[in-house]
């Protein structure tokens, strides 16, 4: 759709595919507005196509025990998902839902099956945007396992935020920071105190993000 491509200048990934295929790619794309909350797609959907957050943010959970939810993710803005089952054609593996008001780009399945129909060579470019995620999902588990909790949240934060705001619930930040609700209130209380930044119900502000980047180290 016509004003889609500025939207995907700036990404990486979409900078390293042939003229032919951004174009065709930029055209087919639509943007997509969700409250809070709202799915993208469920659990066992059918594969629809990727999706880039161009503002805002949407959490992946699945149901491992019992029903009981882990948000496995939150994917910030300038990411894609949706590529497993786009590559794979299986249902999706997690929910799908926005965290916070968002923005999205959808580039439907129908569209990315006829550009691969006559340029191949696009699944070789899913396959790598794949393996950059594959490699985020990696970076994540050892910064879990290898930091202490105050790390993790630093390290959590600057990845959500920079040096801006974060908007996130409680309920989130506690999964990616792998705390009980309890024991991340402890730890952002004592992240304020310290003057390394503000909470409010929904966001926190970074106001230290070299103090942030200091706990990571």
């Amino acid at each position: 759709m016509l004003g889609t491509v500025p939207l995907l200048e700036t990404d990486p990934w979409f900078a390293c595919l042939p003229p032919a295929c951004r174009g065709w790619l930029a055209a087919a794309a639509c943007r997509r507005s969700l409250a809070d909350g709202e799915h993208v797609y469920r659990l066992g959907d059918p594969p629809d196509g990727l999706y880039r957050v161009l503002s805002g943010g949407v959490r992946l959970a699945s149901y491992p025990q019992g029903g009981r939810q882990l948000v496995n993710f939150t994917v910030p803005a300038g990411r894609w998902f949706g590529i497993l089952s786009t590559l794979d054609r299986e249902p999706q593996p997690h929910d799908a839902a926005a965290a916070g008001r968002t923005w999205l780009l959808h580039i439907p399945l129908a569209d990315i099956d006829a550009l691969t129909k006559v340029t191949p060579d696009l699944y070789r470019h899913l396959a790598l945007l794949s393996c950059r995620q594959q490699r985020a999902a990696i970076d994540q588990v050892g910064t879990s396992m290898l930091h202490s909790p105050p790390a993790r949240l630093a390290h959590v934060l600057l990845d959500m935020g920079g040096s801006g705001q974060v908007r996130v619930n409680r309920a989130d930040l506690a999964s990616r920071v792998g705390l009980s609700r309890d024991g991340l209130s402890r730890l952002l209380a004592h992240a304020e105190g310290a003057g390394l930044i503000r909470s409010a119900p929904g966001r926190i502000d970074i106001l230290d993000p070299q103090g942030l980047s200091a706990l990571v180290r």
